[in-house]
């Protein structure tokens, strides 16, 4: 992962902070109030600088590695000698495949596991909102950390609530994934586009044990749910939540804040099961502790955000399948769940390969 950075760095990264939790004072702040900063570096790229990396990293590829865009991939099939690709354009053969599909390819990932009868096993989905506050409520933790990984465990059900993607200064987004509306959240290196509020998003792992598991179509239908109710991302006051009554135009309106993102002002204990919501409100009152301000009436709930994993796939301390030579990485295999986590699984496939 420390590769992967010095990458980043070399392609428009350069210039960017890197934030660490390590022996932060909050640390012991929030264990006083159980709740439970976890140790993570943060290198702080932003939507706008990634866009630049990336972009950088394939001028350098072009001429070095043959691209194919917009030709999605139909099958793999094992031959002799190695595997064929079937896309649009034709057919291609190679000794060794690396399938990375990230997280919006799970259907595809779970079809070509089925057929080529690959091990797999149900993974989690995590459900939850994506708050959005006054960027000064939580000024004090992300001026030093940027983003805070807390963890909190329910005195209710004993369920886990974390925070997760937290954006100062950002703007929330919607997010389509294959025609379902949910939300997310950007933030910009760039001052002109920052904004006067920090998003966050608020998630409870949900696992499923037999007979269920399809816990990608449980979050799936959580969502579709949301978007027949609102017509896509609903948002609700946190005082409305508390009160039992959905937000309209005008109270959103009146608030002291202005969201980021045109949402449907509504009811999200009409979407989310009231197990996860309980959870929620009862980490916003324990965060609340550490950065007061959290739990106002006017901090803003957007629903629903959900985070899909693929099955986990078999594979070994290579990254490789069942299949000598079909390696599966990136979050599509299930096993790394971040930008810099998916990368570092590239990294070690290709050393690999090289290896051997």
């Amino acid at each position: 992962m420390r590769y992967v950075d010095e990458i980043n760095m070399a392609f428009g990264g350069d210039g960017t902070k890197l934030y660490s939790t390590a022996g932060s004072k909050f640390k012991r702040e929030c264990l006083m109030n159980d709740l439970h900063l976890l140790d993570a570096s943060v290198r702080h790229l932003g939507t706008d600088i990634n866009y630049v990396v990336l972009e950088n990293l394939y001028a350098y590829l072009k001429d070095k590695v043959s691209f194919y865009f917009d030709s999605p991939v139909e099958t793999v099939a094992r031959i002799d000698g190695g595997y064929r690709i079937s896309t649009r354009l034709g057919s291609f053969t190679c000794e060794k495949c690396v399938i990375s599909v990230g997280r919006s390819g799970s259907k595809w990932m779970e079809q070509v596991c089925k057929d080529l009868k690959i091990p797999t096993k149900s993974n989690r989905v995590d459900l939850g909102v994506r708050v959005e506050l006054p960027a000064d409520v939580f000024s004090h933790i992300t001026d030093e950390l940027y983003e805070s990984k807390i963890v909190y465990r329910t005195k209710q059900y004993g369920d886990r609530v974390r925070t997760f993607c937290m954006n100062p200064k950002g703007a929330v987004v919607n997010e389509n994934t294959d025609g379902i509306i949910t939300v997310n959240g950007h933030s910009y290196e760039d001052p002109a586009k920052q904004t006067q509020n920090t998003n966050f998003a608020l998630l409870v792992a949900k696992h499923f044990s037999e007979p269920f598991k399809d816990s990608n179509g449980y979050g799936e239908s959580i969502a579709r749910l949301s978007n027949m109710l609102g017509g896509g991302v609903i948002v609700q006051r946190f005082g409305d939540l508390i009160r039992g009554r959905r937000s309209n135009p005008v109270r959103i309106e009146e608030a002291f804040i202005t969201p980021t993102l045109k949402a449907t002002p509504g009811d999200l204990s009409l979407v989310l099961p009231k197990r996860i919501l309980d959870g929620i409100i009862e980490m916003i009152y324990a965060l609340d502790k550490i950065a007061p301000g959290t739990a106002n009436d006017d901090t803003l709930l957007y629903g629903v955000e959900v985070k899909f994993y693929n099955m986990e796939v078999a594979v070994n301390e290579r990254l490789e399948s069942c299949y000598d030579g079909l390696y599966i990485i990136g979050d599509g295999s299930g096993i790394t769940h971040s930008l810099s986590h998916a990368s570092a699984s590239g990294v070690h496939v290709a050393r690999d390969i090289c290896s051997r």
